[in-house]
């Protein structure tokens, strides 16, 4: 009897079980209903850690169907509450478009400025161009001038413009310029001269 005593089911042993039970924990109470008796049995399995059969306790259905009453003070705080997140909504969204907008910006401000950059470079490279340019000329200018007369020379540079005369004269030989120089008038020599010295 005692080799096939694993065999015994658990209908015949938990009768068993739970009168031991209720002589162990004298301070359960007897159940007189089903679902007494299922709630009986859970809190045990409760108390000895046993989680397939634990009781937990329904939710009231009244309390959970009992619709929520607030005081006039609750629903204007409510109230206040749901505007402020309104309005916490409507600026992240105006400050969302207004980040777009001023990204736009940024984004056209510095095309501008690559614009800008490369105008500039133009410009400059232009200004060294026509510097390069009237330094030719120039320097072709004292090399004529450089092989003529001095009265001649004195002639034509005497009716260029000041600017003009006075690099042709710094340009040229200190000797060559002194010949030119004496020959013109008095007053334009002198001229020219200070201009001369001032540049210097």
């Amino acid at each position: 009897m005692f080799l096939y005593s694993h065999r015994i089911s658990l209908p015949l042993v938990m009768p068993l079980l739970l009168g031991s039970l209720l002589i162990a924990r004298p301070a359960y109470s007897i159940p007189t209903t089903l679902e007494e008796g299922q709630q009986w049995i859970g809190e045990i399995c409760a108390d000895f850690g046993i989680e397939f059969c634990a009781y937990v306790p329904k939710e009231d259905e009244a309390d959970a169907k009992k619709p929520l009453r607030l005081t006039a003070t609750e629903r204007q705080v409510l109230t206040r509450l749901v505007e402020q997140q309104e309005n916490l909504e409507r600026r992240g969204r105006d400050l969302d478009r207004r980040e777009t907008q001023l990204q736009a910006l940024q984004e056209d401000v510095q095309r501008q400025i690559v614009q800008l950059e490369r105008i500039q470079q133009d410009i400059e490279q232009s200004i060294e161009t026509k510097k390069a340019q009237d330094i030719e000329q120039l320097e072709k200018a004292v090399s004529f001038y450089t092989r003529m007369d001095p009265a001649a020379a004195a002639l034509s540079i005497a009716n260029l413009d000041q600017k003009t005369a006075v690099n042709i004269l710094m340009r040229m030989k200190d000797k060559q310029a002194s010949a030119v120089l004496e020959s013109m008038t008095a007053e334009r020599s002198s001229e020219l001269i200070d201009a001369i010295a001032r540049k210097r």
